[in-house]
């Protein structure tokens, strides 16, 4: 009894699905009603094959995508009546709905396609709720010619852009166009595309999708004539590919944008006459170009134009000195340039540390001056030098770069106010420790450190480092002093400083024998001369 229930009302719900149960129709959320015709049949599930899985950049925009052949399509119906089924369009950009037609969809984008499907779904049947769903992504072919690594058709998705396709055709070369890409549809229109601009500042629009059948020409790029320069307050100045698209604040985006230190009053733009050799100024109110105030600042650009913006002088001009080694608080400080002096930002640090070497303390300042002639003889080989060049070009070599002549010990231990210079931004103050050693090398039977003893001559040195050894040239004997490298001859009353070098150098190697040789060779051909001579004056 219960099996026989059962049976009747599955005979009466599918009557009941052929012969009109009322629901209503919805696509992309506009709800129509309609009511279906008696004794008309629902759709046969049909179904087309889902495209490869894609990784999309974002949500599909409707209003951007171009729907075309080989896009699949889900058709949704529920309510009273389910069905289900994926349809892919034709390659004549048809999509055929059963008990609907063929609907002509190829070329539209996908709001304009769900509208048309819609339209057309109303004229079958009605009170059925419908949902058009892109769940597939068409392939297509576009070929890539012009100054490209490997120029070539290629088989792309449909939501593939310019750059991407480029990209399979091996990249750009050296001597491609970024900004002047073009694209032939195979309507015959054209379009351009600005790879550049898209990476430069993400602009979407100037990298668009393709379309099935395109032809992407990227050409060469004319180095040093069709480039547009801006210099001064951007934030990444230099010259950029020219496009007949571009404008001033184009070029300013280009850049990156202005930096926090631009002077708004004014910017020019340098612009070649008719005649291709003179120039004429354009002034520009960069306040209202960037405020948008005065748009007809936003000049259009044109090949080799030149644009310099102003920076505001000296802007945010941070005045301070490092001060590094045994102060109480090293680090950076503020200073009044020219007039804030050394005593003063080191009493900021809080003094010396005991262990204190003033005696190698050092002030270095960044200077830019050049010295023509040290730069010159740096250049050419030291045998080709004249004496006077040499000793030139030693005593420079010798200097500390930047080193400024402050006697540390005699302004804070003995107070001389003329080595209190005023700072000047930038300057570097190091204060050492102390280095209570003297270093001993060469021809010394254990040449290395030795404990620094003050008021010692150099021979107390040589003698803790074991004494001279059997090949020491005693006679050319070298002071190096520690702080300036300059070097001394060695005397008694010599004073050693912590830090100093004493060089004993090694006694040239020599040939006796071939002096003897030598020498006797010499001794007869004087004695043949002698003989000569004697011979002709008798």
């Amino acid at each position: 009894m219960r099996k026989a229930f059962l049976f009747s009302g599955i005979i009466l719900f599918q009557f009941l699905l052929c012969n009109g149960l009322t629901s209503y129709l919805d696509i992309s959320g506009d709800v129509l009603y309609a009511q279906r015709t008696e004794g008309e049949k629902a759709l046969p599930p049909v179904s087309a094959p889902v495209g490869e899985t894609q990784i999309l950049e974002k949500n599909i925009d409707p209003e951007e995508y171009v729907v075309g052949a080989g896009d699949v399509l889900s058709i949704d119906l529920w309510g009273e009546v389910n069905y289900s089924c994926q349809l892919q369009i034709t390659p004549e950009g048809n999509l055929l709905i059963p008990r609907v037609g063929s609907v002509e969809i190829s070329g539209k984008s996908l709001r304009e396609a769900k509208k048309i499907i819609q339209e057309a779904i109303m004229t079958s049947y009605k009170n059925v709720r419908v949902t058009v769903t892109l769940v597939g992504l068409r392939r297509f072919k576009v070929t890539v010619a012009g100054v490209v690594r490997a120029p070539g058709i290629y088989s792309v998705f449909a939501n593939t852009r310019i750059s991407e396709v480029i990209a399979l055709a091996g990249g750009f070369l050296e001597n491609s166009s970024l900004r002047n890409i073009m694209v032939t549809h195979s309507d015959g229109t054209l379009s351009k595309a600005d790879v550049f601009r898209f990476w430069r500042i993400g602009d979407r629009i100037r990298n668009p999708y393709v379309l099935g059948g395109d032809l992407i020409f990227v050409p060469v790029r004319e180095l040093n004539v069709n480039t547009c320069g801006i210099y001064g307050a951007v934030k990444s100045p230099g010259e950029f590919e020219y496009t007949a698209e571009d404008s001033l604040l184009d070029l300013i985006n280009l850049a990156y944008g202005l930096t926090m230190d631009v002077e708004f009053l004014r910017a020019d733009l340098i612009r070649f006459n008719p005649d291709q050799h003179t120039t004429r100024t354009i002034s520009i109110d960069l306040q209202g170009l960037i405020s948008g105030n005065n748009p007809s600042n936003n000049l259009a650009l044109m090949p080799d134009d030149r644009v310099f913006i102003r920076t505001i002088p000296k802007f945010h001009k941070k005045d301070q000195v490092t001060i590094g080694g045994e102060v109480l608080y090293p680090g950076v400080y503020e200073i009044k340039e020219d007039q804030t002096k050394l005593s003063e930002v080191i009493a900021k640090t809080g003094g010396f540390t005991p262990d204190a070497s003033l005696a190698e303390a050092e002030m270095i300042r960044v200077y830019n001056v050049v010295d023509p002639e040290f730069e010159r003889l740096k250049s050419i080989p030291v045998a080709d030098m004249t004496k006077s060049e040499y000793n030139y070009f030693k005593m420079r070599t010798r200097e500390r770069p930047g080193r400024v002549g402050v006697n540390f010990e005699k302004l804070f231990l003995q107070g001389r106010s003329e080595y209190d210079i005023a700072l000047k931004s930038g300057d570097y103050i190091n204060i050492p420790p102390k280095n209570m050693l003297v270093n001993v090398s060469g021809c010394v039977v254990k040449p290395g450190l030795v404990p620094y003893q003050s008021g010692e001559n150099y021979k107390y040195y040589i003698k803790r480092a074991g004494g001279f050894s059997w090949r020491a040239s005693k006679s050319k004997i070298q002071i190096v002093k520690g702080l300036t490298g300059e070097r001394l001859r060695p005397s008694k009353s010599r004073k050693i400083d912590p830090g100093d070098t004493i060089l004993i150098p090694e006694k040239p190697e020599r040939d006796y024998w071939g002096f003897f040789k030598d020498t006797m060779i010499v001794l007869g051909n004087l004695a043949t001369i002698y003989l000569v001579v004697q011979q002709a004056t008798k």
